[in-house]
């Protein structure tokens, strides 16, 4: 069984939706979260010194892609942990921009549509947490 702990959490996503959706999923698993609505604004966040547990970005956003916060996120954040998620875009599916994250050392990816389930277990393996340890 893990260690319960809260998390401090970075969602990276310009869909205001879908970013309040994770956020939700994950605050309920008992942890921090800041957001920002696009990888320009993350970067900016990690160019200040902010430090996070995880970072769970979008790939696909204008100003800055998620492969570009995880960029940063490699060099500034270094001990953190890098969730990729896509659902792809009209031109490009979703499984080529995770493959791209995944090459840029994103450390777990998820397509979307994904289950909110899907999420907080992702969210719990990434930060070594057993699901079932997490409050309510």
């Amino acid at each position: 069984m893990g260690c319960w702990f809260m998390a401090k959490v970075l969602v990276v996503e310009d869909s205001a939706a879908v970013r309040l959706a994770v956020t939700e999923v994950i605050e309920q698993a008992g942890h921090e979260v800041m957001e920002a609505e696009n990888g320009r604004v993350a970067i900016a966040l990690l160019d200040g010194g902010a430090v996070f547990d995880l970072i769970v970005t979008d790939v696909l956003m204008p100003e800055a892609d998620g492969v570009e916060v995880i960029k940063a996120a490699r060099t500034r954040n270094p001990d953190g942990k890098v969730l990729a998620m896509s659902g792809g875009a009209p031109n490009l599916p979703a499984g080529y921009a995770l493959k791209m994250a995944e090459m840029f050392a994103a450390d777990a990816v998820l397509y979307k549509p994904f289950l909110n389930e899907e999420l907080r277990k992702a969210v719990a393996r990434l930060l070594s947490v057993t699901p079932d340890s997490e409050p309510g």
